[in-house]
């Protein structure tokens, strides 16, 4: 009996050793992963700065993206606006050419009628003048055959009925000369009222500087030579106005 007590007692005493002795481990095993834990949580200065870093990296990352998205939208928003303005811009730029040439063919169209007007009018004093010197004629020859001062008539008279002649052939001349400068003065405009439209659509539509540049010179020379129309026919009628007062005298 008291040899089983002593086995049960060997018994206990070992395993209140071995007990012992793993909570003994336990204990260092949990001392140890608390060093270790302490040692990650306190950690180098270094890798903590460099995680700080990291940390403060994606916030601004975060903060720039949300940023970006923001000023994009507003970027797109701005050059939706700006492509309608344009659009706007341009319609009503192609409404104004179209107004200015309809304004410039209606321009060009009364100056027209007023020009035919004007030579059928210079027509009727032709053929009036004509007549004038037709009944001339006649009563010369009547006068003549009548025998009344028939020497006077002969000397006088056939310098008349020349200078009568002369002066229709100047007006004949004169008239035509006048009609030929209004024609061409009036299709030198409308010329360059079409090439002022084509480079205005040209410059808005696709600028082609070539083109641009080749209508520019049409242009110039449109303009130059209406210029020269029209000051030749002022000197053609200022020569006219010096001339009548002369053959009156």
């Amino acid at each position: 009996m008291f040899f089983h007590r002593s086995q049960e007692d060997l018994t206990q005493a070992f395993f209140s050793r071995t007990v012992s002795g793993e909570e003994e481990r336990a204990e260092k095993v949990e001392s140890r992963r608390k060093v270790a834990f302490s040692n990650l949580n306190e950690g180098d200065p270094q890798k903590q700065e460099i995680l700080a870093r990291i940390a403060q990296l994606q916030t601004q990352k975060l903060r720039l993206t949300n940023f970006l998205d923001e000023k994009s939208a507003d970027l797109t928003q701005f050059a939706e606006e700006a492509d309608a303005e344009f659009e706007k811009i341009g319609e009503d730029a192609f409404k104004e050419l179209e107004d200015a040439s309809a304004r410039i063919m209606e321009n060009i169209e009364s100056q027209m009628q007023v020009f035919e007007e004007s030579v059928e009018l210079n027509r009727q004093e032709i053929e009036k003048n004509d007549d004038m010197l037709a009944k001339f004629e006649g009563r010369i020859e009547e006068e003549r055959n009548e025998g009344l001062f028939f020497k006077n008539l002969r000397q006088r008279k056939p310098v008349d009925k020349e200078n009568a002649k002369l002066e229709m052939e100047k007006i004949k001349e004169l008239t035509n000369e006048t009609a030929g400068s209004k024609t061409r003065r009036y299709i030198y405009l409308a010329f360059i009222g079409l090439l002022v439209i084509a480079i205005a659509e040209s410059f808005l539509s696709s600028p082609d500087w070539r083109k641009v540049a080749v209508l520019g010179v049409v242009l110039i020379a449109m303009v130059f030579q209406f210029s020269y129309e029209q000051r030749l026919s002022s000197e053609m009628e200022k020569t006219d106005i010096k001339e009548q007062p002369e053959e009156k005298k």
